[in-house]
């Protein structure tokens, strides 16, 4: 094996299932993951995945070099950590991850104050439906909306968002207030697709509207809230995507979500992260 980065590659193709997956994780190009699990195959000798049109499934082989890799990265990780959260300088990059909604709207602003104090930390904003994985530093800070935050990691609750229904009165058919899932019936909702269907509210919207409601779909919070403020139909969605969407009123039952910000325990003594974390703590909680 010439390089850890030929594992790599691998672990990404495994996890994300295709080139376009690892590509997109790595911030190359298609024809370089192609060309390096191709070489990574070839000095091994075996097949590691087996093709099926876009997708990548492991074989027997890759399954055996996944639980080797997994443990190699995971050493790798807590080292890196390890130095990375004893570094005191108030000089680098701090990478946050967050909701789309407050990437587009709360965020920016404090980012902006919190550069002029700082000049020497450069942020990195990472807006994502998926939650990036603070173990392996794809995100220094998380932003993440739940209810139930990992026990490796810490961090504050910052406050509590309530969902509710958005849209044009036109749609409410004369119902106001309190919806239930039989007010729903017959009225143009939009939608969860994929990574949003993790989501209490959209499992919960999935299952009581009928397919002729949904109108059409998204995959992301800002995605729905975009397709309501052009006028297709109505969305439950969080206070924060909401800007300026005219709301309806709530369900018949309680959803809401708490906002942490979080980081990885061995990170909270690195001068950067823990600057970003308070500042951001104290001017969202305020």
């Amino acid at each position: 094996m010439d390089s850890w980065d030929d594992l790599r590659y691998f672990q990404a193709v495994a996890e994300t299932g295709s080139l376009t997956g690892a590509r997109k994780r790595l911030g190359v190009n298609h024809s370089t993951v192609f060309r390096r699990i191709k070489g990574l195959e070839e000095k091994l000798g075996v097949r590691l995945f087996e093709r099926w049109d876009t997708r990548y499934q492991l074989t027997g082989a890759g399954e055996l070099l996944m639980v080797r890799v997994e443990q190699v990265a995971e050493a790798i990780d807590d080292v890196d950590r390890m130095i990375l959260g004893g570094d005191q300088t108030l000089e680098g990059k701090v990478r946050i991850t967050c909701p789309d909604g407050f990437a587009y709207y709360q965020l920016p602003p404090l980012l902006a104050e919190f550069r002029a104090l700082y000049p020497g930390i450069e942020i990195e904003l990472l807006a994502d439906s998926d939650d990036l994985n603070l173990s392996r530093m794809e995100a220094d800070i998380a932003l993440r909306a739940t209810n139930n935050p990992p026990e490796h990691l810490v961090g504050r609750k910052l406050m509590t968002m309530p969902w509710q229904l958005y849209g044009s009165e036109r749609f409410a058919h004369g119902q106001s207030g309190v919806f239930t899932a039989k007010a729903l019936s017959g009225m143009p909702v939009i939608g969860p697709e994929r990574a949003l269907l993790r989501l209490k509210p959209m499992q919960w919207l999935e299952k009581h509207c009928s397919a002729d409601s949904i109108v059409a779909r998204a995959n992301t919070l800002m995605g729905m809230a975009a397709l309501v403020k052009a006028g297709l139909g109505i969305a439950l969605l969080p206070d924060d995507v909401a800007d300026g969407l005219p709301p309806l009123g709530t369900l018949d039952r309680d959803f809401h979500s708490d906002l942490w910000l979080l980081t990885h325990r061995d990170l909270r003594s690195n001068a950067r992260v823990k600057a970003c974390s308070q500042f951001l703590t104290e001017r969202l909680m305020h």
